[in-house]
């Protein structure tokens, strides 16, 4: 098994990862491993007895995530079937830095309620948004659909989800290096306007959705939800004024980037699918109180 950086807890950890590795011998020093009060729940023998027959979902371990500190470390490790597990090893402040606590869990735990499923059509809402408007402000980065957005809400007292801000938040956290950002800010969104929605209350998500499956997904909710459902795809018509948005503009978003790249907004643009009449299309190359007006119409209609 590789060997990473040394920490207290990485130490211990890679120890346990031995044993679900199947290493042979391992465990006969487990009772010098264990902090005196963690063996009092489990022990040493039992621990050993247990993790050798878990070996038998794991060997040969793999290890697919890494977080470490001095005294907590965490591995995500994968299931033959393929799903992930994440063992956890909390040990002792002092030396030797004994094992205080460990356990194994599924990287969704059992036991919690279900996820928000890929489409609510006949998912139970506990009540409807009658009257209420689930808004989407789609676009590719520098098309000005955070501009209107914005305007939009301030005008109609709605909040916007802004993906941007929700990754930025998630910098501090490592959020830069997550796998799939995207995912998890729509995942995020969803939420939020699921929220919204059983309040009553209306949302607008600023979301370049691309994805068609996002779309329907969104649509899906406000139906089932009993909201109007209105989007507002942004573009730029002029590639330079375009250009110029994305390269110069200073946001002020915590843990966020200004500007984009525009080679990757320009293949973005290549791909991005038609929302097939569903959407206002805005040009926001006009002036933003044009496109703002026709904004609230659509909205409001």
């Amino acid at each position: 098994m590789h060997r990473f950086a040394a920490s207290p807890a990485l130490a211990r950890l890679e120890w346990i990862l031995d044993g679900l590795d199947g290493t042979p011998g391992w465990g006969a020093d487990a009772s010098d491993v264990f902090a005196a009060a963690f063996s009092a729940v489990v022990t040493p023998e039992r621990y050993v007895e247990v993790t050798r027959d878990r070996a038998a979902r794991y060997a040969p371990v793999v290890v697919v995530g890494l977080d470490v500190g001095e005294t907590t470390a965490r591995a995500r490790i994968l299931r033959h079937d393929g799903t992930v597990d994440v063992v956890t090893c909390v040990v002792e402040t002092a030396r030797p830095h004994r094992i205080a606590t460990t356990w194994v869990e599924g990287l969704v735990p059992a036991g919690l309620t279900p996820g928000l499923p890929a489409d609510f059509t006949g998912h139970d809402l506990p009540s409807a948004a009658t009257g209420a408007r689930l808004v989407v402000f789609s676009g590719v980065p520098g098309s000005g659909k955070s501009t209107l957005a914005d305007a939009a809400g301030a005008e109609l007292g709605i909040p916007v989800f802004a993906t941007d801000w929700l990754l930025g938040a998630l910098t501090p956290f490592g959020g830069r290096h997550f796998d799939d950002p995207l995912a998890m800010a729509e995942e995020v969104l969803t939420t939020l306007a699921l929220r919204q929605l059983l309040a009553g209350q209306s949302a607008i998500l600023d979301h370049p959705t691309e994805l068609v499956a996002t779309r329907e997904r969104w649509r899906s909710l406000a139906r089932r939800a009993g909201a109007e459902f209105r989007v507002v795809e942004c573009r730029c018509s002029d590639p330079r004024v375009h250009r110029a948005r994305l390269e110069g503009r200073s946001r002020g978003i915590p843990g966020w980037h200004d500007s984009g790249d525009w080679s990757d907004v320009r293949q973005r643009l290549a791909s991005f699918p038609s929302w097939h009449g569903e959407a206002l299309t805005v040009d926001t190359v006009q002036p933003h109180e044009l496109a703002l007006a026709a904004v609230l119409r659509h909205i409001t209609a």
